[in-house]
């Protein structure tokens, strides 16, 4: 897997807390975060609705094309299924 580069803020308390605790702890969120960035994954808890043509899809094109614009069609809404 890609290494990504990312900045992550922690608020921490210094003295609860020593350095291998924080790595650790950075370690595992970039792990998280890198199983969940995937289009895979987006496409199964994600849908486009799209009012113009009354269609809900999940379909991965259809879903990369909609993240992917630059400017947001009018009345097209990527839904969490959540």
């Amino acid at each position: 897997m890609k290494q990504v580069e990312r900045d992550l803020l922690f608020v921490l308390h210094e003295d609860r807390y020593s350095e291998q605790q924080i790595q650790n702890a950075v370690r595992q969120i970039n792990e998280m975060l890198s199983m969940v960035e995937t289009m895979d994954y987006l496409c199964n808890v994600m849908e486009v609705a799209d009012c113009n043509k009354n269609k809900v899809s999940s379909k991965r094109t259809v879903l990369q094309k909609a993240l992917s614009r630059k400017e947001v069609k009018p009345f097209e809404f990527i839904i969490h299924k959540n």
